[in-house]
Parts: C-alpha cells; structure tokens; sequence
C-alpha cells in the first residue's frame, strides 16, 4: 500500500522546489515476524516461534482471527504506571532469536511491554538501503536496540549508534554479534540525544544523514529528562545545524498520540526547503493478506536530497 498526493512547494528565499508527499506505508512480513491480527485494543504478532499478545489502544474494532489468540504464548498487561507484566502460557524462553530483514535480532519480552523490535519501521527499510552507501555518516538517535544501524552499517555507512540506556546499548551490540557485524563502522554511544548533538556541534562534527525515532517520554543516563512536546523542536534545530554540506537523508518516526504525520511534516518542512529534495510523511501499517483490516503503528516524516 503505497498511495500519494504529490504537490510542490518553494522556498521563499531560494526558490528551491521541494516536492512533498502524503503516503501510507505498510510493513510487510518478513523473515520470523508475523503480524497476525489486532482488535479490542490489542495486537496479536509471531515472532519466531511465540505468539505474543499486546495492548494498542488504536486498535478499536473486532479481532477477524478470534481462534488465533487463544494459541498466544505470551500476553502482556499494562499497569497505570506504564510498566505491566508479562502471563506466558508454558515455557516461553526469557529470550530467542529471529531472522528479520536479513539480520538476527534478539527478542525479549520486557517490563514495558517491549520486546526489542519494532516490526513498522521495515517499510522504510528498502528507503534507507537506497539512501545510504559508501562515504555516509549516519547518526541514529534513540537507536534502541540497532536495526536502523546495522542496515545502515551493513550498507556501507558509518554509523554513530546513540541511546541513553546502557542495557539497551549492549542488546544492539549483541544483535551486531548475531548478524556478523560486530567489525562494522558502528560507534556505540549511551548518552542524552540532546546534550550529545550540541557536543557533537561543538565539535563541528556533521552527518550526512540522520535516524530518529524519540520516545514521548524518557530518562539520560544521568537523569536527564526527555519530553516530546517540549525538546523535540529544539532537537530538530540543533540537527539542521548538524548537517554537512551535502545532506543524504532525514528520517524521523514515532508512536506518540497527537503527533500526526502532519505535524511532523510541519516541524521538517521549514527546517528542510531550503534543500531540493523530496520530503515524504505518513502512517506506518502493519497487515496481513489473511484480514481485512490494518494496524496504524506510528508516523513518519523523511526527507531525501539529490542522488550523490
């Protein structure tokens, strides 16, 4: 599902056109990743070998598969607090691998109901492979636990990996082990996205492309405080800034409630149009050939400049 209204806009100051475009983009599965079905404010997906059962609070209509949730191994129930817990039917292992995307990833159902992969970031996969190649510097910023990397690095880009959890840092290195990447030009950094760009910009380091994909809330390593609303547009300031000269890619994703496609075109568009270049944004689907319905599961803004 890939559908467009395409229009063209111009920089006031350099007349630069800018073609913008409205798409939804469904992630197909892959490799051990199955979306199976969703409804009364849930989610059912396969990873691997266990079917795991999650809260979506988008998911407002009837489930079409009702005997297929019967057979979860794993479901998952969120407490007032933003934690929850996990009940398993069996023994379900405290973690396994799958094949997605043509890496090996670790997979581990956590306290916040996570598990280590975020299956809606595939369709922007082939993007990504597209954009990237030798000679790219690639920051990815809230990098969790490194798929965006390893596509990258695996493509020929150097990569700074950046997440402020240390535990989360060291489950993307052992998925860099598991897909034969641990040689790759990969710098992993646990540290504040904020503070680690205007140290960067100090540094008058710059990046040909840039991977973002911010929480609506989070913690630095050292208590630094996270919140969307508020650091989100001076994050995105200080990435301008942060650009080299010759600009590859921007992609910014998230699950926020209220942060539209629209509204994350907004906070790009003025930031970008002083770039030729296309700027895409849109809803992020999951699906299944076997129902009808889909799963919104985040939006998206990307950018993308002239071929290199």
């Amino acid at each position: 599902m890939d559908t467009r209204e395409q229009k063209v806009q111009s920089d006031a100051e350099t007349g630069a056109p800018l073609a913008t475009s409205s798409l939804e983009l469904l992630a197909e599965n892959n490799g051990d990743y199955e979306y199976l079905d969703s409804g009364n404010g849930r989610r059912l997906e396969r990873f691997g070998p266990h079917v795991l059962s999650r809260p979506s609070t988008v998911a407002l209509w009837a489930p079409e598969r009702p005997g297929l949730w019967e057979k979860a191994d794993g479901t998952f129930h969120r407490s007032s607090g933003g934690n929850g817990r996990w009940i398993f039917a069996g023994k379900v292992p405290r973690s396994w691998e799958i094949q997605a995307g043509g890496f090996t990833v670790e997979i581990k159902p956590t306290s916040f109901g996570h598990v280590g992969l975020f299956h809606e970031h595939s369709c922007h996969w082939s993007w990504v492979r597209s954009q990237v190649g030798k000679s790219c510097s690639v920051l990815h910023l809230f990098g969790y636990t490194g798929a965006m990397s390893l596509l990258a690095a695996r493509h020929g880009a150097e990569v700074c990996h950046v997440d402020s959890v240390s535990d989360v840092n060291e489950w993307a290195r052992r998925n860099a082990v598991l897909s034969g990447l641990e040689d790759a030009a990969i710098r992993w950094i646990t540290d504040d996205a904020v503070k680690f760009v205007a140290r960067e910009l100090r540094r008058k380091r710059r990046y040909d492309a840039i991977i973002l994909d911010p929480p609506t809330y989070g913690n630095g390593p050292k208590g630094e405080k996270w919140i969307l609303e508020k650091h989100l547009a001076e994050l995105l300031a200080m990435l301008l800034q942060l650009m080299s000269d010759k600009p590859r890619f921007l992609l910014l994703t998230c699950h926020t409630a209220g942060l539209s496609a629209p509204v994350m075109r907004n906070m790009l568009l003025p930031w970008m149009a002083q770039y030729s270049g296309v700027l895409e944004s849109g809803a992020m689907l999951l699906g299944n050939a076997n129902v009808k319905s889909v799963l919104p599961a985040g939006f998206f803004a990307r950018w993308a400049g002239k071929p290199v």
